[in-house]
């Protein structure tokens, strides 16, 4: 039955998002698998093959071929090709980024990062290194991820990460002062939630700063919307803050789950009496919580808003009101690309 099931055609489009994009779950699983974790062990040559079937789909639909008769094997392969190339590959350029600054390499590279944060001691040479290091490697990714018609320059990047390196080792510090005659009167396993806060703080509002800096010009000058239609229709300055800030919102939220799911699963393991005796059984496990909780956190974070978006006009500018589509009918929602 299955072998037939398979052997079933349907009209496919590959184009199409593979889960709904209006709901919040759809979103996540579209991130999830976009963002593959596990597709950082893929191999270069793997990579290139998933290339070519997606670019072979592209020219096909560039000659006319939009949707056509695909198997349910087929379509299964399609989607794993598209996934990995969007986990791997640069969107305007093509190229395939350097394996660590994927977007599915996140989790894996982040994990001795997240040992620094969550599990050493939080003195202020350990904060100051491990924040410092950790915005290292995020500035590291926006570069190699960066859109290629961004209109920020080298010393842009640069200002936006001694800002973020700087504002997260600053909170860092300030938060362990704060929290210093807390830390005092805690005792064994509730100590692990100091490191957390003084880390959510200190990534949260840097991750926010850097998106602020990265895209300040979109708040400036303000972000193109469309019709349904596909036509640009202007720039909207209101949509522009809309979408930064909104963006901006996930950052705050993107470290929650990879710092706060291992933290409280330390807690109740040392709690538990379950944490293991043998250190490199326990580091193996350490990082293998690491890995799974950082593969979770930046789908559930960014999936919160919708990548495209809708706005109604009313809530425009001037120039947007009254306009028509080809067919002459009135205009009432126009879309952007929110960003991540």
């Amino acid at each position: 039955m299955e072998t037939l099931k398979d052997e079933q055609t349907t009209l496919f489009d590959h184009t199409a998002p593979q889960y709904d994009q209006s709901s919040y779950w759809g979103r996540v699983r579209t991130l999830f698998s976009s963002q593959n974790s596990f597709n950082f062990f893929l191999s270069n040559k793997t990579c290139i093959e998933a290339k070519h079937l997606v670019d072979e789909l592209n020219e096909n639909r560039e000659k006319g071929s939009i949707a056509t008769e695909r198997t349910q094997a087929e379509i299964k392969k399609i989607h794993r090709a598209k996934n990995i190339v969007a986990s791997s590959y640069h969107p305007d350029t093509g190229e395939l980024i350097p394996r660590p600054m994927r977007l599915c390499s996140y989790a894996a590279m982040s994990i001795p990062v997240q040992f620094g944060l969550l599990l050493s001691k939080p003195t202020p040479f350990n904060i100051i290194f491990w924040q410092w290091a950790n915005q290292t490697y995020s500035a590291g990714v926006n570069y190699a991820n960066r859109n290629a018609s961004s209109s920020l320059d080298n010393k842009g990047l640069l200002m936006a990460y001694s800002a973020a390196a700087t504002t997260s080792v600053g909170i860092g510090l300030g938060m362990r002062q704060l929290l210093s005659p807390i830390a005092s009167s805690l005792k064994g396993p509730s100590k692990l939630f100091i490191n957390f806060f003084i880390s959510l703080a200190a990534v949260g509002s840097a991750g926010s700063l850097n998106l602020l800096i990265m895209r300040s010009k979109e708040i400036r000058e303000g972000i193109t919307l469309v019709d349904s239609e596909g036509n640009e229709r202007g720039k909207s300055k209101t949509i522009g803050w809309k979408a930064v800030t909104s963006t901006a919102m996930t950052r705050l939220l993107m470290p929650i789950p990879p710092l706060l799911l291992p933290t409280i699963t330390f807690y109740y393991m040392e709690k538990r009496n379950l944490v293991p005796k043998n250190k490199y059984v326990k580091a193996v496990l350490d990082a293998t919580i690491f890995f799974a909780y950082l593969s979770l956190g930046p789908p559930l974070a960014c999936g919160v808003f919708e990548q495209t978006a809708r706005t109604g006009v009313s809530s425009l500018e001037p120039e947007f009101q009254g306009l028509k589509d080809t067919k002459g009918n009135d205009i009432n929602e126009l879309y952007y690309n929110k960003g991540l």
